[in-house]
């Protein structure tokens, strides 16, 4: 199954469903606004975002520039090249999301007895990328939506059971022309069950574009 679209009538936004394990290209527009919505609760969503120029999301950066470990209202998501490349202007969950980790990839689930042929972010995303051409020779880090990562007094990294609920929404403004990747994270092995990857909804808003 792939993607499913559909656009609704007058001015609302593009309305794209991600299925649970799998992950889309988005071309957006600077000046354009992209929401995701956790559809049934507890559903992660791995992203990464790269430029016509080939810059590529930068967690390291983001965090260094934000001095948070994922950014507040009204702050940004940032390229390797230190420029901003989405801002967070919206969060209608409780949180948390997360800069640390990788996406998750095919040995991660091979460790965990869950063999070779599981889906994942890591696979999603290259697939997604090279839908437009896109050819990456690494695999950057996360920018993890809906993800319950905290790092706790001991400075101990924890990863969680999900804990947005069901409608929970981020808004982003897209600063600078990008293609964006969401994945509906496959995980069904480490921190989730007895709970099933879900699909995500996407809203697309190009009536600021540039």
């Amino acid at each position: 199954m792939s993607a499913v679209e559909c656009w609704q009538m007058g001015d609302l936004p593009k309305i794209i469903r991600v299925p649970a394990r799998e992950g889309v290209p988005l071309e957006l527009r600077k000046g354009s606004r992209v929401s995701v919505t956790d559809l049934a609760g507890h559903q992660g969503a791995d992203c990464v975002a790269v430029t016509p120029g080939g810059a590529v999301s930068c967690t390291r950066t983001t965090r260094a520039r934000n001095m948070r470990l994922f950014p507040k209202i009204g702050q940004s998501i940032y390229a390797d090249d230190d420029e901003a490349m989405l801002t967070l202007i919206e969060d209608t969950s409780a949180g948390p999301h997360g800069l640390l980790v990788p996406p998750c990839d095919p040995t991660m689930y091979r460790l965990r007895g869950a063999g070779c042929a599981h889906a994942s972010c890591h696979d999603n995303f290259h697939r997604a990328l090279a839908r437009k051409g896109i050819r990456l020779g690494r695999t950057p880090p996360s920018i993890c939506l809906f993800q319950n990562i905290v790092v706790d007094e001991a400075g101990a990294v924890a990863i969680g059971v999900n804990t947005s609920k069901a409608g929970d929404r981020l808004t982003f403004r897209i600063d600078r022309d990008l293609v964006l990747v969401i994945s509906a994270c496959p995980n069904d092995v480490f921190k989730r069950p007895p709970l099933q990857p879900t699909d995500l909804e996407i809203a697309i808003d190009t009536t600021e574009a540039g």
